[in-house]
């Protein structure tokens, strides 16, 4: 028979779910975007940048809403930030450095790269939990 899932455990797999779609979102919107105003145009509003940040801002409310410990706000932070982080690589790689491996300068072997994911990490965390404390604020 098969036990139902943690809530803990719940929580991240929604968390890496929304996260994947609200990257994936966020990319289509970045894309079109871009196409719209290319560079050297006079780019777009910030109005129109905010549709790209709206589906991941979503994603770490969503995270925040399903972090009831703060065990779970570590697992739904590294959750969030997982498939962003897949995102940027990606990028990186395909565009950025076409050789692949970092490029010649071999950055992801470089300190103050992984010094830049683990940061992203702490700043993550930080959203998730205070995302955490005002869901169980109004919870109350």
């Amino acid at each position: 028979m098969i036990a139902p899932m943690q809530p803990t455990a719940r929580g991240f797999w929604i968390t890496l779910t929304a996260a994947a779609g609200g990257a994936a979102l966020s990319g289509v919107c970045a894309a079109v975007v871009v196409s719209l105003y290319p560079p050297g145009s006079g780019g777009a509003s910030p109005a129109i940048w905010g549709a790209v940040v709206l589906p991941v801002a979503a994603a770490l409310a969503i995270a925040g809403a399903l972090a009831r410990t703060p065990g779970a706000v570590l697992l739904n932070s590294a959750a969030f930030l997982f498939p962003q982080s897949v995102a940027a690589l990606g990028v990186f790689f395909l565009f950025a450095h076409p050789g692949g491996s970092g490029g010649e300068t071999l950055v992801l072997a470089t300190a103050e790269f992984w010094f830049k994911v683990a940061a992203a990490y702490a700043v993550v965390t930080v959203l998730v939990g205070v995302a955490a404390l005002l869901f169980r604020w109004v919870r109350r």
